[in-house]
């Protein structure tokens, strides 16, 4: 085995609800579980005591599953899979891949960032070469005069601005400017893997922009150095320095300022800043890149607060519109109305499944109450006090939904302003209810089955995975069973959709439960228009039974609400307020008062009709109703129907033939 290396590590407890943080530990060997006597110690008990090892071979690193309870999986890129458990020889790492130890739902995280055997050639620079340090912040004797006031209007300019790159950007501008050695100016930053690489490189001759790479890679080693010391460091000449490494030769200065930025206790980045070839730095420019180094570092710190913030804010303001909504809305169960023996059956089932956090599929017509149900769940779940979200997935399109789901981060994609939480950290610590799912497009469902196994997502334009701990409830009207035979639906998404099914029955199969349907919709649509309807008439009762409601609750629904609006105040529904599709539409008579009135309404409405059916012509209508076109004019006068002498068409003589 080779000499024992370090490896740089990113921990997240599944056990804390923390994002985790860096470490640095050497090898050969790493134990990882829930034991005290471990390398790195979970609290979380899913992991076990003594859970598995990193095993470090010089540049190479293994991971052995010492038989755990729980198991452990590998994750890189999109790839996922399981680590045999008590074998040799475990599996290979790489950097960027992340081992899951323990509860797929929430595991603790294990991030290989950077194996740091793998630059041997960067040793630690010889103290003789580090010709001054400065604490992070102190000065010594800064520079009097024009550069005083350009630092103090620099310092007013970093309050103000958000941007980090701008604020680096405005702090290397001023180092150029002060120092006359130095030739150029980078910002190290931290990337996605870990490791230090030059952000932003600024070059001192008029005209100089941003380029990448300018100055060399930063020195890992060097690196490790600040975020050992934190302290700011004047290196006079790097070509002095004992075992130079690759990194540190390449660099085309050969006196170096180095000043790290720190945001907790955490190291993220440096400033460095290089002298001409002739020029060498003192320690009044190594005073003003420690204060410049303290004052972008809290400025940046305050950026991170700020967009933290802005996330949590975000987070409350869709939970308060939540409960907003929540506020106007009955209990779930209150408003499933209907006594028929599938409701029955659906209420128990809904009682049996709400206590767990399985994933339930909700199957359903269109309009049955799919959506109600998936409420009930929630409402009937430990989970209550938490959000329900909701999206249809057939209702926007794919590139939308993504973001929707998922979120992004600023800078994403064109019109990204700022990052965005997705409903699935809206409904963090709630349900979430991915209605119509079996019109979900076909590059989203390996994302969605990622949430269920793993219970993490990356937002658009992310590389960070985000842990969330959300309960998925699916409703589909489309049979998805066929859709995965034809290739259409991922089998494996349908499998951990469908753990638990429920069926919403349609109307039609409870004809009984129409009538307690309506009378429940009517009173809640009377208290919102403010409009008083007792009832329903005879004939409205029986039309709205004999109906077959392909549209299910939903349409019976808006049938009430249309005639609520029809109907006069105070007055029952009669079917004449009722759609023609239900045989209303406004022409059916009430046969309320003396039988002359309700012979003469009727009169009126067979000439009417007649009239209607033949454009207004009165020969036509008059033939059709076995009567003289002078009886007929004669009718509409009595009725008032229309002015006898001022009909609307040009007829010949009865029987002369029509226009």
């Amino acid at each position: 085995m080779s000499p024992p290396s370090r490896v740089r590590l990113w921990i997240r407890d599944g056990a804390l609800d923390e994002e985790g943080a860096a470490r640095t530990l050497a090898g050969p060997v790493i134990q990882v579980g829930r034991g005290p006597g471990n390398d790195v110690v979970f609290h979380d008990p899913r992991v076990s005591t003594l859970h598995g090892r990193l095993v470090l071979d010089g540049g190479r690193v293994r991971f052995e599953d010492l038989g755990s309870t729980n198991g452990s999986a590998l994750l890189r890129g999109d790839e996922r899979r399981l680590v045999p458990r008590g074998e040799a020889p475990g599996v290979q790492l790489a950097p960027g891949d992340e081992l899951l130890l323990g509860d797929a739902d929430r595991p603790s995280c294990l991030r290989l960032l950077e194996v740091l055997a793998e630059e041997p050639e960067d040793a630690p620079p010889a103290d003789a070469t580090v010709v001054a340090r400065r604490a992070l912040g102190a000065a010594g004797s800064l520079a009097p005069g024009e550069t005083l006031h350009r630092l103090l209007r620099l310092l007013l300019e970093l309050r103000a601005e958000e941007d980090g790159l701008a604020l680096a950007r405005r702090t290397l501008e001023f180092l150029l400017q002060v120092l006359p050695q130095a030739a150029r100016a980078q910002c190290i930053l931290r990337d996605a893997t870990g490791r230090f690489a030059a952000a932003l490189c600024l070059d001192a001759r008029p005209g100089g922009k941003a380029a990448p790479g300018l100055g060399g890679p930063p020195s890992q080693t060097l690196m490790r150095q600040l975020a050992a010391t934190r302290e700011a460091l004047l290196i006079e000449d790097v070509g002095a320095l004992a075992d130079a490494s690759r990194s540190l030769c390449a660099q085309p200065s050969r006196s170096l300022l180095l000043a790290p930025l720190v945001s907790g206790e955490e190291l993220v980045g440096a400033l460095q800043v290089g002298a001409a070839p002739q020029g060498r730095f003192d320690e009044r420019a190594l005073d003003l890149a420690a204060v410049l180094a303290a004052q972008l570092s809290a400025a940046l710190s305050t950026g991170r607060l700020i967009e933290r913030l802005r996330e949590a804010e975000s987070r409350l303001e869709g939970r308060c519109a939540y409960l907003q909504r929540r506020l106007g809305q009955r209990p779930a169960l209150e408003e499933m109305v209907g006594r028929a023996p599938a409701m029955a059956v659906l209420r128990q089932r809904i009682a049996a499944v709400a206590p767990s956090r399985t994933t339930v599929l909700v199957l359903g017509e269109t309009g049955a109450g799919k959506e109600l149900v998936a409420r009930a769940i929630h409402e009937a779940s430990p989970r209550a006090g938490g959000p329900f979200a909701a999206v249809n997935c057939s209702a926007i399109a794919a590139g939308l939904l993504e973001s929707e789901l998922f979120g992004h981060v600023r800078g994403a994609f064109t019109g990204a302003h700022q990052s965005r939480q997705g409903l699935l950290e809206v409904a963090h610590g709630g349900t979430l209810l991915l209605d119509e799912v079996g019109d979900m497009p076909a590059e989203l469902q390996p994302k969605l089955l990622r949430v269920l196994e793993e219970g993490a997502f990356l937002p658009v334009g992310s590389s960070r995975p985000r842990a969330v701990d959300v309960r998925v409830v699916a409703a589909t009207h489309r049979d998805l069973e066929r859709l995965a035979a034809e290739g259409r639906f991922r089998q494996d998404l349908l499998f951990r959709l469908n753990v638990f099914n429920l069926r919403v029955p349609p109307l039609r199969e409870r004809p009984g439960d129409v009538l307690e349907l309506a009378a429940h919709f009517l009173a809640r649509l009377s208290a919102e228009h403010g409009r008083a309807h007792p009832g329903l008439t005879a004939q409205a009762s029986a039309a709205l039974e004999a109906y077959a409601w392909p549209g299910n609750v939903r349409e019976l629904r808006n049938e009430l609400e249309r005639a609520c609006l029809l109907a006069p105040d105070g007055q029952a529904l009669d079917r004449c307020h009722l759609s023609e599709r239900l045989g209303g539409g406004g022409l059916q008579p009430s046969i309320q008062g003396t039988l002359k009135d309700v012979m003469e309404r009727l009169e009126a409405l067979v000439v009417e009709q007649a009239l209607a059916r033949h454009g207004g012509n009165r020969t036509r209508c008059a033939r059709a109703l076995g009567i003289s076109r002078q009886a007929l004019v004669a009718k509409i006068a009595r009725l008032g129907l229309a002015d006898a002498e001022g009909a609307p068409e040009a007829d010949g003589p009865a029987g002369t033939g029509d226009r």
